[in-house]
């Protein structure tokens, strides 16, 4: 087993967390667009309104953060 072969092991599991916490989060959003209530207690689209109030806050710094951020989100 070669270090190639473990880095790519590790990406894959973090890939699929990864998308697994995105599957989580669509239906969190979802289920509280329908029911009018967080999932488990969770207010998702408070928080994730939150994050984006607090990046949009930081003045340019914060903008170019929520750039750089989307951006390896997109990329993967």
């Amino acid at each position: 087993m070669n270090i190639k072969s473990v880095f790519a092991s590790v990406s894959d599991v973090i890939s699929g967390l990864v998308g697994l916490l995105g599957g989580l989060v669509s239906i969190g959003i979802l289920s509280q667009i329908v029911f009018g209530t967080g999932t488990l207690g969770f207010d998702i689209v408070g928080n994730i309104s939150s994050l984006v109030n607090t990046f949009t806050t930081g003045g340019i710094t914060g903008l170019l953060t929520l750039l750089v951020v989307c951006a390896m989100w997109t990329n993967k």
